[in-house]
């Protein structure tokens, strides 16, 4: 019997704690790969202690324009602003654009960091379970790249719903990969 999500949150946040996350190593993997893929912003996060912190990333690819998300009152949308928007400090501990930040439309979107408690090597993703990244990514055109950034806590197979959106790619100390990947990297 698999486990449930309930059942994966608490193994992945226990994983969480004890493991060192290399972000520069990440970031230069992703780098690497921004350099192959067209124009169009790229969405980050801003890392809550212990995920991997993407915000190297700006200074590895100067000329690509990047976002940050923020995470509104519990049920709504996630929004996109520049990352040169002023921050606040969200109540979770991690820094996010103001209110009233200027928006970067959804159709110049071209990629977006997602992070998680856990993936799978067939795109499925367990959040926090609030459903912040789900309604957001559904939102976007199929088209846009939803890359999930992992701290290497791959699992067989996440429980899905209707609601979930697949990743395209995983990346990770490991790398950049297009899913579904054929076997989960060492």
């Amino acid at each position: 019997m698999s486990e449930s999500k309930t059942e994966l949150r608490v193994r992945a946040r226990l994983n969480r704690s004890s493991v060192t996350v290399d972000s520069a190593r990440i970031c230069s993997s992703i780098s690497r790969f921004l350099a192959t893929i067209g124009p169009g912003w790229i969405v980050l996060f801003s890392a809550l202690p212990r995920e991997p912190d993407l915000s190297a990333l700006m200074d590895l690819q100067p000329d690509r324009r990047f976002a940050l998300t923020r995470t509104p009152d519990l049920g709504k949308t996630l929004s996109v602003h520049p990352a040169s928007s002023a921050l606040e400090l969200h109540r979770f501990g991690f820094m996010q654009p103001v209110d009233g930040s200027p928006v970067v439309p959804s159709s110049d979107i071209a990629a977006v960091m997602v992070p998680g408690l856990a993936f799978d090597r067939y795109g499925g993703r367990l959040g926090f379970g609030a459903g912040y990244y789900d309604r957001f990514l559904a939102s976007l055109s199929p088209d846009v790249l939803r890359i999930g950034v992992t701290d290497g806590f791959i699992v067989e197979r996440i429980p899905t719903e209707d609601h979930d959106v697949a990743m395209t790619h995983l990346a990770g100390e490991f790398g950049v990969v297009e899913l579904p990947m054929k076997a989960v990297p060492e």
